[in-house]
């Protein structure tokens, strides 16, 4: 019987995990389509579509009307996605911005071959800095500590744009070097505020969206109240304020705002709202609104840029201090995610073990007492029958060996927690526990639902270890144990009139069956407490939910045993 039990425990184990393979002959269509629609949707799209629209917002910002273009896409768009995409993607990546950057062309033919050169010169230094940005950034996610900031700060977003800067006024404008140096200060302010504000934007998000851990903050209620900040920001910019008083406060209107958006949504939020506030700052500086209209449109649009390098920045710098203590906690929590993970296989492990003594004593040690017993009969018949009454003592005690290890072995491994469910497990542990101790033990089951197997071991155990425990520590004479349904909870309860815990100076070291308790109760997805019994001893109480862990079986019986 024992060895049947312990198979199909390990069938109800494995057949979690049973998944039948897929046929190699004939894939479906979701294992042939979704890498590429994967990639598609990811790399591809963005990038093409993101570049085609940053070559063509220049053209239009140059048609009377349309004052938008005031950030460079392109290349910032291609170090953000060079740098959260693994190596091996890279080609597919630059593939996909030459394609959005030779559709713009096509679309707008008279840009010429001087601005599609610009463009490839562009993206071959872009790929030289994501490479060098990587190499220095060790093990660690882009853009996380202050070394990896500080390094892309002096060459994503001062070197960089000065090198695309002298690139672009060589080509463009037919001269040498220093021959258009005001074209070349405004085309590297232009490129450093959009390197500072499109590639950790980016960046951060890709990593949020790689990992649910970092969504904690992205609520839609949060982004309703990010929105309507931001409205209130603009309202506020945009009013004319024509004494000039208010303008250090508006100048400084965003930072309660950026601040919170750090707190509350993360460094991929203050990055996003970050692009946002600056975009807005200097499409109001372009139309003489807001607190950078002080000059012409020109020097506006000059002032809101040295302001969004300014504070991108130092938020750069504030965003990775709350980026490594996220970093921290994620690997802490994924530390005891896998402590748990190793726990849990520790306690299947034992559970093993004690299912093999547990037979080995059934099968093997009671047998041996048994040929025992009936070889000291064979030996009783043969002797005087004045010394047959010593023979009859020690079959006596064989018999009591015997019962005792076939206690221990039920002990061991409950097979009737497997075959009845747990009320009648507690029920009858309950009987044995008042049959053969001093402590009297009442049990009070109500009516349960049937639970997973391993979900009533483990229950199970947690019962037999703290009532084991009020046996050996606590001097209680009852113990009163109490399995019920809470609402949607599951609550084991054991008080005992005992001497309670024990009175100390500091937090004492838990016990191993205390810590056994605990990390069961933990597996549950529940919480065990211990606190003051109203019987005067303790009380040790475990609850965990029942959603999704109920088998659709009918509750078994109540049960009262004293």
């Amino acid at each position: 019987m024992h060895v049947n039990a312990t198979v199909k425990h390990i069938a109800a184990v494995d057949s979690t995990t049973d998944i039948p393979p897929d046929d190699p002959a004939n894939p479906s269509p979701s294992t042939r389509t979704s890498p590429a629609l994967r990639v598609t949707l990811t790399l591809v799209a963005p990038l093409l579509l993101g570049c085609l629209l940053g070559q063509l917002l220049p053209t239009l910002a140059q048609m009377p009307g349309f004052r938008l273009h005031v950030l460079w896409i392109p290349g910032p768009l291609l170090l953000g996605w060079l740098l959260f995409t693994p190596r091996a993607q890279w080609r597919t990546c630059i593939l996909a911005a030459c394609a959005g950057t030779a559709l713009a062309f096509a679309f707008a033919p008279f840009l010429g071959l001087t601005h599609l050169i610009a463009s490839a010169g562009e993206f071959a230094l872009v790929i030289g800095v994501a490479w060098l940005l990587l190499r220095w950034r060790g093990d660690r996610a882009p853009l996380e500590g202050y070394r990896d900031i500080g390094l892309f700060v002096l060459v994503g977003c001062v070197a960089l744009p000065v090198c695309v800067g002298l690139w672009q006024a060589v080509l463009l404008s037919g001269h040498r070097t220093g021959a258009a140096s005001g074209a070349i200060g405004a085309l590297w302010l232009c490129s450093a505020v959009s390197y500072l504000l499109i590639v950790p934007c980016v960046v951060n998000v890709a990593r949020v969206l790689q990992t649910p851990e970092r969504r904690d903050g992205w609520q839609w209620r949060t982004a309703v109240i990010a929105v309507l900040l931001l409205v209130v920001l603009g309202l506020v910019w945009g009013v004319d304020w024509a004494d000039g008083v208010m303008t250090p406060l508006l100048v400084l209107a965003p930072i309660p705002l950026l601040v919170w958006a750090l707190i509350v949504l993360g460094v991929s939020g203050a990055s996003a709202y970050m692009l946002i506030v600056a975009v807005l700052g200097m499409q109001l500086s372009m139309q003489d609104i807001g607190p950078f209209a002080l000059w012409t449109t020109d020097h506006n649009l000059i002032t809101a840029q040295v302001w969004t390098l300014g504070t991108g920045c130092a938020l750069l710098f504030l965003g990775a201090l709350s980026e490594q203590r996220l970093s921290n906690h994620l690997k802490l929590k994924q530390a005891y995610r896998r402590l748990g993970e190793v726990t849990g296989r520790m306690l299947v492990v034992q559970e093993e073990e004690r299912t093999r003594i547990a037979r080995d004593l059934h099968d093997d040690v009671n047998q041996s007492l048994a040929a025992i017993s009936i070889c000291l009969s064979a030996l009783r018949n043969q002797i005087p029958e004045t010394e047959r009454h010593r023979v009859i003592d020690l079959q006596d005690q064989l018999l009591t060996v015997s019962n005792d290890i076939r206690s221990i072995s039920h002990e061991l491994h409950p097979s009737i927690l497997r075959f009845t469910g747990l009320a009648s497990a507690l029920d009858a542990f309950c009987i044995k526990r008042n049959a053969r101790g001093a402590l009297r033990v009442r049990c009070r089951i109500d009516d349960l639902p049937r639970l997973r197997d391993d979900q009533e071991l483990s229950l199970f155990r947690i019962m037999q270890e703290a009532v084991n425990n009020v046996d050996k520590h606590a001097r209680a004479r009852a113990a009163q144990i109490l399995v019920t349904v809470r609402g949607e909870q599951m609550v084991l309860r054991v008080d005992d009139d005992g001497i309670g815990m024990p009175a100390s100076h500091g937090p004492a070291a838990p016990g191993l069956g205390m810590i056994s308790m605990e990390e069961r109760a933990r597996l549950l997805g529940g919480t065990l407490q211990v606190s003051a019994s109203p019987l005067g001893g303790t009380r040790i109480e475990v609850r965990f939910p029942l959603s999704g862990t109920v088998r659709s079986m009918p509750p078994l019986r109540s049960a009262v045993h004293q």
